[in-house]
Formats: C-alpha cells, structure tokens, sequence
C-alpha cells in the first residue's frame, strides 16, 4: 500500500530537503485555518512515531507552513487530531 502515500518535501531550518508524508490536512471551521498533520518517520524515546502539526498557507503555486501560536488554537488542533485516530479505530 506503500504507493497511496502522499509525500511532500519540507525544507527544514538549516534548509536541508527532507521527504515527509502527508497524514491528513484539515480546516478548522471557527476559525477558517488550514492545517497539515505530517511525519518524517522519526521515532521518538517512546518508540512513537512522530507527527508534526501546522498551519497550511496556501501560497497560490505553491504551500508553507505556519507555526500554530496559541494554547487554544493547540486544543483545537489536537481535538481533531484524536477524532481522526478515533475514526480508524476497529470496534
């Protein structure tokens, strides 16, 4: 299933090229912000992989990312975020 992942490259601060794959993107109706859930395929000291969140500015031709600023504007994202883990769940 390999082939139905979607990737993007993400420049990163030292601007290295680096390949991330798309989890979800998603808008948050109250407040019309675009965001983007994506991963780099890192695991981290839980044995996690982890998941990056930001804000999704559509740039005309082309996309970048936006740092999500506030504790509320946080919830909200993570809100989402359980709903989507909580929707593949088998019952």
């Amino acid at each position: 299933m390999e082939e139905n992942k979607k990737k993007l490259i993400v420049i990163d601060e030292n601007g290295a090229e680096k390949e991330a794959e798309i989890l979800s993107t998603f808008k948050i109706k109250e407040s019309g912000i675009d965001y983007i859930l994506y991963t780099l395929n890192e695991i981290d000291e839980n044995n996690m992989i982890k998941i990056y969140a930001s804000r999704l500015i559509d740039n005309g031709e082309s996309y970048s990312f936006a740092n999500i600023d506030s504790d509320e504007e946080w919830a909200s994202v993570k809100q989402v975020m359980k709903q989507i883990a909580n929707s593949g769940k088998k019952e």
